[in-house]
């Protein structure tokens, strides 16, 4: 650029860097270096030097879904332990992966010392790792990429997954369903999906593509999946593994809305844990993540970066646990007790 420009480098890093008018630099010279920036495409590195001049006392957690409870309580745990440690922690709302792209691109502005947030797309990923190149912490939830610079905290998944089929069998059930959630998660090795094959394969059960209903993530979402379940030539499953809880509480009301008992015509097992799952009539089988912990770990994982710590294994994985209700049958079949640790 210095060369393009006609200037020393000395003279670029002042224009760049807002010094120019300290040292008298013509605006001629100034505006020679603007056009050589334009012209090479160059971004000016906001983020390294608003490290180094000072910090916001500010984390972003991105969030994907702010209506959903499961994030509600996984942020509010982090917003804790980020003012433990004397942080604010902003809330960014990215519906999907392009406004999380803008969203990660906008901690270059300097807005923040660091970001949780997950990684859905190898675009997201490739932010991410400019940003930690530069100097700017960061941490993913759930998404666990090749570059171990970037520390990932999750909940075990495809074990949570199994968890939940291998309940559904064990009460009984061979002809299982499962309503999962339209996603693309290049970087995510083990999901739901793959614990739950995995549970149909050791039970010597067939895995039936058309038993797995992939919908939108939310309520209404769960409301589609009954009703193309219903259109399914016969035999049906008798048994739903859903996606996540507020998936599970569509279902669960598409099915009272059609006439169908639960358990005694649809069992169904949800996936998260949320509070309000062990309100409804029935009250909702689920897999119990860590949610506090989960948010906790990120922002401390975060923090620990931003102040130099390095873990000897910058990647966390949590257990989930089996939560046995109502709505799968298991008290009765099993007689097991809500609260039945994995």
């Amino acid at each position: 650029m210095a060369r393009l420009a006609g200037v020393s480098q000395t003279t670029v890093s002042l224009v760049l860097n807002d010094a120019s008018r300290k040292v008298g630099l013509s605006e001629a010279t100034q505006q020679r270096v603007r056009e050589a920036a334009l012209q090479l495409g160059y971004t000016p590195n906001s983020v390294a030097r608003n490290l180094r001049r000072r910090r916001t006392n500010t984390l972003t957690f991105i969030c994907p879904d702010l209506s959903n409870p499961y994030f509600a309580e996984v942020m509010g745990a982090a917003q804790r332990a980020a003012q433990e440690k004397g942080y604010l922690l902003d809330i960014l709302a990215a519906q999907d992966a392009a406004d999380k792209l803008r969203a990660v691109a906008r901690m270059r502005s300097g807005v923040s010392d660091g970001v949780i947030t997950s990684a859905p797309t190898q675009a997201i990923w490739e932010e991410l790792k400019s940003l930690t190149r530069q100097g700017f912490p960061c941490v993913t939830l759930q998404d666990q990429g090749e570059d171990a610079s970037i520390p990932c905290v999750g909940v075990d998944l495809e074990a949570g997954g199994h968890m939940a089929t291998r309940h559904l069998l064990d009460c009984g059930y061979r002809r299982i369903g499962h309503v999962c959630a339209h996603q693309s998660h290049p970087l995510r090795r083990q999901e739901r999906v793959h614990g739950y094959r995995r549970a149909l394969l050791e039970a010597g059960l067939e895995h039936r593509p058309a038993w797995e209903i992939e919908v939108p993530n939310s309520p209404e979402g769960g409301v589609e999946a009954v009703g193309r379940l219903l259109t399914l030539p016969s035999p049906r499953p008798e048994a739903l593994f859903v996606f996540n809880d507020q998936m599970a509480i569509g279902v669960l009301h598409a099915l009272r809305r059609h006439g169908l008992r639960v358990p005694e015509d649809m069992a169904v097992v949800g996936f998260d844990g949320i509070a309000l799952t062990g309100f409804g009539n029935p009250t909702l089988t689920t897999v119990e993540h860590p949610r506090q912990e989960l948010g906790r770990q990120a922002a401390i994982s975060l923090i620990e970066r931003l102040e130099g710590v390095e873990r000897p294994e910058p990647h966390s994985l949590l257990p989930g646990r089996l939560l046995i209700r109502e709505s799968c049958g298991g008290l009765k079949r099993s007689g097991l007790l809500e609260g039945v640790a994995a």
